[in-house]
């Protein structure tokens, strides 16, 4: 049986949010590896890879696993923390309203406090823990996890630009949130000091390069596209943290050297930050004299997110969605693009004294965004769905994670067991396709997969929501049972595909019909020259089989007027024979016939009239041809 779930009826809009942010932080407990505190919520975990790093000779137990599997991953990691602590800054009263700061400082502390341990030096980075090859064989439980997990790093000799400086950026936004909001200067400073160290270490370390050049292991599943753009990230949290402006001048140096190609604003994930830079830029240099620069960049990617053009568009229900990119997982790149946008109006709001009404409608066309975007993932979707799990009947309930599902064997994992073990709650799925479809089947990773980046944008939303909303999510007011879906073929319904292949097909057999009408004195002069050639080819064929009947009837006749001649031969000397024995009588007149006989033999020998009609008796047993 599916584990039981209430959804009672007497909550409040904003208690509903509360319960929402709250689900968010279990699902990050429900990642948690190592030996597991003892205020842990999600009872049905318990202390996995204990022993993690002690192949490299350091404990680098503890931390996230980074989705569906048990591997740890840096650059999805790092970012997770780096959007976490962004959001919690920008919008730190909804943590309070929910009260959530408790369960904030855990999440953020707990991700911190293994990434600290995986820089245990100067030089050194450790940037993932298992492999592939092993890990996504194995389809089980915590207790399970199969080994080995060897340990990967970076370090000054075996550089990793991106990874370096990404974790620096995490440092950066971690420390500024300990020290801004949750008022723990002392682990703020520790936070800070590892920021500066691993920015050093990213820029000095050479050459530069992405971290799986001397990773190859990391290429299959988080391969890094470039540098600069964590160069830029990195830099423009340490001026957030420092207000050094030498790293404000970085963060646009950086920014000048990345090459989008044809996309210069593109959308926002775990590798692909320098959006990002131009929001957090434009918070920061406001009424300065680079403000210009970050202001135009960052409202060149707002207008492209709000009205998007290839490669992204909106989907009929309305998810952003980029193709290229959502394939994979089309919740967070409409999350991740919600909350960069939301930042950036909440940055023209504080920016704006109300008396400029491009800019509020500005402001109001990019808090509509948000508000369709966070709807959408809340249940008002063609699905009737709510993509967290586990607060509402339509959630889903085949979140492709090993942890919860409670399976054996990979080659079973959507049917044993037929309902997952244990409700990964709070989890955001990777999302429905183009078509706003969305299959709940634990092997369709692609859209059924859970991981730490997938929450980190959405978290800072539901905050955002606390502090603003007036109504209810939209799965308060859905009833359970999603919609009836038609089956569908490349993305169109089943009925409509075959009317299409059928219209194909008429209309590419009246274009030849068309064709051979216009071009019918050109068809029938063609036939008419293949039937005479057809037809000459036969008569020649015909020819050749009689000359070779008459050749071979001419060989046969002289053989056989040869073996005639020879039976002649042998009968006029059997006469002979028996001629010669008979009585000679003069009166009789038999010697005279007997030579008269003899006579007629021997002139006629080559023409014996007797023996004709045996010749063609012995031809007449031959097969004849009539010529026609």
């Amino acid at each position: 049986m599916a584990p039981s779930l209430s959804f009672p009826l007497t909550y409040s809009p904003f208690l509903r949010l509360f319960r929402l942010l709250d689900y968010s932080f279990l699902f990050y407990e429900a990642q948690r590896s190592g030996k597991l505190p003892k205020n842990q919520r999600v009872t049905w975990r318990n202390d996995s890879a204990v022993n993690d790093g002690k192949d490299a000779g350091y404990d680098l137990s503890g931390g996230y696993y980074d989705a569906g599997d048990y591997i740890k991953f840096i650059l999805p990691y790092t970012f997770t923390m780096t959007q976490i602590c962004w959001g919690a800054l920008e919008f730190y009263d909804g943590y309070e309203l929910a009260n959530q700061t408790q369960y904030l400082d855990e999440m953020v502390r707990w991700g911190m406090d293994w990434l600290i341990k995986a820089h245990p030096n100067n030089n050194t980075l450790y940037v993932q823990i298992g492999i592939d090859e092993v890990d996504n064989t194995y389809w089980g439980p915590d207790t399970g996890i199969p080994t080995p997990r060897p340990s990967f790093f970076v370090s000054n000799t075996k550089p990793g630009t991106d990874v370096m400086a990404d974790a620096a950026a995490a440092f950066a936004a971690c420390s500024a949130l300990y020290r801004d909001k949750l008022h723990d200067t002392t682990y703020a400073t520790t936070l800070a000091t590892h920021a500066t160290d691993l920015f050093r270490l990213a820029e000095t370390a050479l050459p530069h390069q992405v971290y799986q050049t001397v990773v190859p292991a990391a290429s299959c599943c988080y391969p890094s596209a470039g540098y600069n753009d964590e160069l830029a990230w990195a830099s423009a949290w340490l001026f957030r943290l420092t207000q050094d402006v030498a790293y404000s001048a970085k963060a646009a140096l950086y920014t000048d050297e990345i090459n989008h190609s044809s996309v210069d604003t593109p959308p926002t994930n775990w590798d692909e930050k320098s959006s990002l830079v131009y929001i957090l830029m434009h918070g920061l240099t406001q009424g300065t004299a680079n403000a210009t620069k970050w202001s135009t960049l960052a409202r060149k990617f707002a207008e492209f997110t709000v009205n998007p053009s290839k490669p992204c568009a909106f989907t009929p229900g309305g998810l952003y969605y980029c193709y290229g990119l959502s394939g994979e997982d089309s919740s967070v790149v409409a999350a991740n693009a919600a909350l960069a946008i939301q930042i950036f109006a909440a940055q023209l709001s504080k920016g704006s004294t109300g008396s400029n009404p491009a800019v509020m409608a500005q402001i109001e066309r990019y808090n509509n965004f948000t508000q369709t975007q966070i709807r959408y993932l809340l249940g008002n979707n063609p699905e009737k769905m709510p993509y967290m799990v586990g607060v509402h009947p339509n959630s889903p309930v085949n979140p492709h994670s090993a942890l919860a599902a409670g399976g054996r064997s990979a080659s079973t994992l959507d049917t044993e067991p037929e309902n997952e073990a244990h409700v990964l709650k709070g989890a955001l799925v990777g999302g429905p396709d183009k078509n706003d479809r969305f299959m709940d089947q634990r092997s369709n990773w692609r859209q059924s997969e859970v991981a730490l980046d997938y929450n980190a944008p959405f978290t800072g939303l539901l905050a955002y929501q606390v502090m603003t909303a007036r109504e209810p999510p939209p799965y308060v007011t859905i009833p359970p049972g999603r919609p009836h879906v038609a089956a569908q073929v490349n993305g169109m319904a089943l009925g409509s595909f075959i009317v299409t292949v059928l219209a194909y097909v008429f209309a590419f057999l009246v274009l030849i019909a068309i064709a051979c009408y216009y071009k019918r004195n050109l068809l029938r002069t063609w036939w008419a020259t293949r039937k005479a050639r057809t037809s000459s080819a036969m008569l020649e064929s015909e020819k050749a089989i009689d000359d070779s009947h008459v050749t071979t009837s001419s060989e046969e006749h002289q053989a056989l007027d040869l073996a005639h001649i020879n039976d002649s031969e042998d009968q006029l000397k059997s006469l002979v024979v028996v001629t010669s024995s008979l009585p000679y009588s003069s009166g009789s007149g038999l010697g005279h016939a007997s030579d008269s006989t003899i006579d007629t033999y021997s002139a006629g020998a080559s023409t014996p009239g007797s023996a004709r009609p045996l010749l063609y008796a012995s031809h007449a047993s031959l097969p004849s041809f009539t010529e026609k």
